[in-house]
């Protein structure tokens, strides 16, 4: 997929953010730095996305960390940069779903508020603090023809519900609706520059989140069962090839787009 960098992936410890992790190893990335709230997950993930890689010098790090924090993702972009001279990729995974029960007449401004949190201000931290990392680097060049690549790419999670209403997810749908856009104006503002946003917009797939509760997986099964044409949910691994390629150089003209990966769900 050529990826030879240095990416930064949040919400590593788990589902599509773990996978993705793998696939820059098995791909041929230069290291991977994997930030999550669960440092033993992250400990974890390390061990089995280590093995995975061709490249002997490949190199990766864990941050426990909150990515609704400020401060403490400036830290680890810092520590980041630090330990590996620079980051060619970032992927934003991590994020929270949540079901307004009754819907969003009866959502807590608590639960709304956590949910933006975590899946905008989060990615926006994010964004930001590895822009500017990227900004002052040198271009990147390709491992399969050796152009020069841009100085760097990010890919946010948006969802299916960045792109059309899900019911009882008034937060959810806001904040991916969001996603979008931020991803949208940073392409704007520094495609000339050789930065690269894009979003990707999973279907429903099958991940711990999706079964965090009964009230969320039960309405996961009624989507894949009666909206998603081909009939199953998504994998994680399916979604982190989309990452990869939005990533890397065989999409080096691709800026501000939002990748659809959901078996069809949104065609209707």
């Amino acid at each position: 997929m050529d990826v030879p960098g240095f990416a930064l992936i949040t919400g590593a410890a788990s589902g599509m953010g773990k996978e993705t992790a793998k696939k820059f190893a098995q791909d041929g990335a230069a290291g991977a730095a994997l930030l999550d709230l669960n440092a033993d997950a992250l400990e974890k993930v390390k061990s089995e996305v280590q093995p995975l890689s061709n490249n002997k010098n490949f190199k990766i790090v864990t941050h426990a960390l909150d990515v609704s924090d400020e401060e403490a993702v400036m830290k680890a972009v810092e520590s980041v940069k630090e330990s590996f001279g620079r980051i060619d990729y970032a992927v934003n995974a991590a994020g929270i779903a949540f079901k307004h029960e009754g819907g969003g007449a009866f959502a807590e401004t608590k639960d709304y508020r956590k949910v933006l949190a975590v899946n905008l201000d989060g990615t926006f931290f994010v964004m930001r603090a590895v822009a500017k990392t990227m900004l002052e680097q040198s271009p990147l060049k390709s491992s399969i023809d050796g152009r020069e690549l841009g100085r760097g790419s990010i890919v946010n999670f948006a969802s299916v519900a960045g792109l059309t209403g899900i019911g009882l997810s008034t937060a959810y749908t806001a904040s991916k609706h969001a996603v979008i856009g931020l991803t949208k104006t940073m392409s704007e503002d520094y495609a000339a520059k050789g930065l690269r946003f894009n979003a990707v917009c999973p279907g429903y797939m099958d991940t711990p989140m999706t079964r965090q509760n009964e009230v969320i997986s039960k309405a996961f099964d009624e989507r894949v069962a009666n909206w998603t044409p081909m009939g199953r949910a998504g994998q994680p691994g399916e979604v982190a090839d989309a990452v990869i390629f939005l990533c890397g150089g065989r999409s080096s003209f691709v800026t501000g787009s939002a990748m659809v990966v959901d078996g069809g769900y949104t065609e209707r």
